[in-house]
């Protein structure tokens, strides 16, 4: 089965990955059930639609601006910018768990990073 890309790919995609039905994905959007199928089917939201799937789907400050970004390039609203490297969703997830660490656990979690970098290198 192919992929399917933009917008609409990715809201499908969150609505699988978190067992949500459409009208689940309404109801925690704020949007309607038609404009949430809409979406998946390829329509073209507002911005402020966008803004709402960002709400109702980022966990934290920099996750959502990560997202923010990403939902308006997905919807054609902006290109990326070339100038300016993108913050990964991931990143920004961590980014703000690390940033409620004590000293102790964030040398630990420093640890653990090279620890990985290293396993990287022997696995090439």
């Amino acid at each position: 089965m192919q992929k399917q890309s933009g917008l609409g790919g990715w809201l499908k995609e969150k609505c699988q990955q978190e067992k949500l039905s459409l009208r689940q994905a309404a109801a925690r959007t704020g949007l309607s059930h038609g404009t949430v199928e809409g979406i998946i089917k390829g329509a073209s939201p507002s911005p402020q639609t966008i803004r709402k799937l960002v709400e109702a789907f980022a966990r934290s400050e920099n996750e959502r601006l990560a997202l923010e970004d990403h939902l308006l390039m997905l919807a054609g609203y902006r290109t990326q910018r070339a100038s300016v490297k993108e913050l990964p969703q991931p990143v920004a997830r961590l980014l703000d768990l690390v940033a409620q660490f004590n000293d102790k656990k964030l040398k630990l979690v420093v640890d653990f990073a090279e620890l990985l970098t290293q396993v990287g290198k022997t696995d090439g």
